[in-house]
């Protein structure tokens, strides 16, 4: 994995310090300016380190007061999103992957929410790669989900397509990263399925009003905050019937469950 971007470690010794009860519940931060000159870094980074720490609800800006304090980070954050081969084995189901593609691209090609993820500062590339991977998703014999996910391929190895299984769960390879999926933002909308994917998930014998998906896309972070997956999962809607959304605490943020 590549070394901490330079606003997130920025972002980790402010909360540090609202921790240390430097910057306590309730009080203001410096301005942008003075954290510039603290940490002998650009506005923009400043910029981009309150900003994470306002979308996890930690600060909140307020008209003519300015940056405040509204509630004390978790010292550690644990995972809250379990993976499919491990959603399939909870519910008594034998979890089975087939890789339909295997490729390199840049996020420009890959669009959506991969650009939005991965499309990193000014001072790095403009159009970074990514590793795309296409999976046909089992519960046993049963097809259930047409999934993609994009990696940023400079976070991972070179050879990471040839070499990686990607029939089993990709959180066990995020693990040999040191990294894991700590919460995610994700998008449902539903549709009638297209002819391919009535084909590949095998809808075929299901009525014309039962043949309809769900399309989840999904920006996973991992434990420091930063993209680590873009992931697009077409769910069967005869058989995946609800999704479990958990709100932590005053958070801000809703960081949706696998569904079940």
């Amino acid at each position: 994995m590549a070394g901490k971007s330079k606003y997130y470690e920025i972002k980790e010794q402010i909360e540090a310090k609202i921790l240390q009860g430097e910057f306590p519940l309730g009080s203001q931060l410096p301005s942008e300016p003075e954290l510039t000159e603290f940490f002998n870094t650009s506005r923009g980074t400043i910029r981009q380190a309150l900003s994470v720490l306002a979308d996890e609800g930690i600060i909140a800006r307020r008209s003519g007061i300015g940056t405040i304090v509204v509630r004390i980070p978790h010292k550690t954050k644990k995972p809250q999103i379990m993976s499919f081969s491990r959603l399939i084995e909870a519910r008594g189901g034998v979890p089975r992957t087939k890789v339909l593609l295997k490729e390199k691209i840049t996020a420009d090609r890959a669009g959506g929410r991969v650009c939005e993820a991965f499309f990193p500062d000014s001072e790095e590339e403009k159009d970074p790669e990514v590793y795309c991977i296409k999976r046909l998703r089992y519960d046993g014999e049963q097809p259930v989900a047409l999934q993609t996910i994009y990696l940023l391929a400079r976070d991972f190895k070179p050879d990471l397509l040839e070499k990686e299984d990607f029939t089993q769960s990709a959180f066990d390879l995020y693990a040999q990263y040191h990294r894991q999926v700590a919460w995610a933002d994700e998008i449902i909308r539903t549709r009638p399925a297209k002819p391919e994917e009535i084909t590949l998930l095998e809808m075929d014998e299901l009525p014309e009003q039962q043949r309809f998906v769900y399309v989840r896309d999904r920006i996973s972070y991992d434990q420091e905050n930063m993209p680590l997956e873009v992931s697009t999962s077409i769910d069967r809607g005869d058989v995946f019937q609800a999704y479990q959304y958990r709100i932590v605490e005053d958070e801000q943020n809703i960081r949706p469950t696998m569904p079940r």
